[in-house]
């Protein structure tokens, strides 16, 4: 009997970016780990390319083909700094009201 991941979320994950690109692949299961499948990941773009170990302008790239694939979601800016969660493809869920903004106040 195969063994039983104890984190079936992240297991679904994997198998669905299987096909991703190496980078892409890291880059979503980098924003799994920090953010989980609901939340938002506030560090910068610098701070997780650093954290992977590449180039900031190439994690750049690859999140904005993620976010424009529906892998990752922009939720919210804070000044220049954008932040980002799990997508639609990535999560698996469809959702019915996008978070665009940070409510205030």
């Amino acid at each position: 009997m195969p063994r039983q991941s104890p984190y079936p979320e992240l297991a679904a994950l994997q198998e669905r970016i299987s096909e991703l690109p190496h980078l892409k692949q890291n880059i979503v299961m980098t924003y799994a780990i920090l953010g989980g499948l609901e939340h938002s990941v506030e560090r910068t773009a610098a701070d997780l390319a650093e954290r992977m170990g590449v180039p900031a302008p190439h994690f750049s790239r690859a999140r904005r083909e993620l976010t424009d694939d529906g892998w990752l979601e922009y939720t919210h800016r804070e000044g220049q700094v954008k932040f980002f969660r799990l997508g639609e493809a990535a999560t698996g869920r469809e959702v019915v009201v996008p978070l665009r903004s940070r409510p205030t106040g």
